[in-house]
């Protein structure tokens, strides 16, 4: 995997996170960033990156300048491959926690610019996560939901984008 831009664009990443985990695409990676960088600000951003994985998308957040990026996930091993990176490039910006998303997003005392979420794509509950995201955004704010094409949602997204076998919700409250 590589950063797609910013500051650290083209810098490699190793392996070492779980295996179960399925690295958002350069492609989407790089479209999306493009797409947010013109209609939400990036720099300076409080970023959420709920089922984080790799970390690869709290690093493309980073990259642009976001202002702080927490990163959330529930596997031990992911966890440590984002904080050994976190110290190889030193980015004191970003917070990692080991924890469930949706309690996460349960913390009514935290309020982000952006929530961005990559679940397993077969998670039963992952029609709840559009109401659940958006009540955490900052006015003006913006939550995006990678997940398989054809999903339906309680909440209607402002935007779909399909990328082959993926596709990346956009919701605006």
């Amino acid at each position: 995997m590589r950063i797609t831009g910013g500051t650290l664009k083209g810098q490699l990443l190793k392996g070492g996170f779980a295996s179960h985990v399925r690295p958002t695409t350069d492609f989407v990676r790089e479209a999306l960033m493009n797409y947010l960088s013109h209609r939400h600000e990036i720099p300076g951003a409080v970023v959420l990156d709920l089922f984080s994985g790799s970390g690869i998308m709290a690093l493309e957040f980073l990259s642009r300048g976001a202002g702080s990026v927490v990163s959330v996930d529930k596997d031990a091993k992911n966890i440590r491959y984002q904080q050994e990176i976190r110290r190889e490039k030193n980015l004191s910006s970003w917070q990692i926690s080991k924890g469930d998303a949706f309690k996460t997003l349960e913390d009514k005392d935290s309020a982000y610019d952006i929530v961005f979420a990559d679940p397993p794509y077969d998670l039963p509950s992952m029609v709840r996560l559009p109401e659940l995201a958006m009540a955490r955004l900052k006015p003006g704010g913006v939550f995006v939901l990678e997940h398989r094409p054809g999903m339906v949602f309680t909440a209607v997204p402002a935007e779909i984008r399909k990328y082959g076998s993926s596709a990346i919700g956009i919701f605006i409250p």
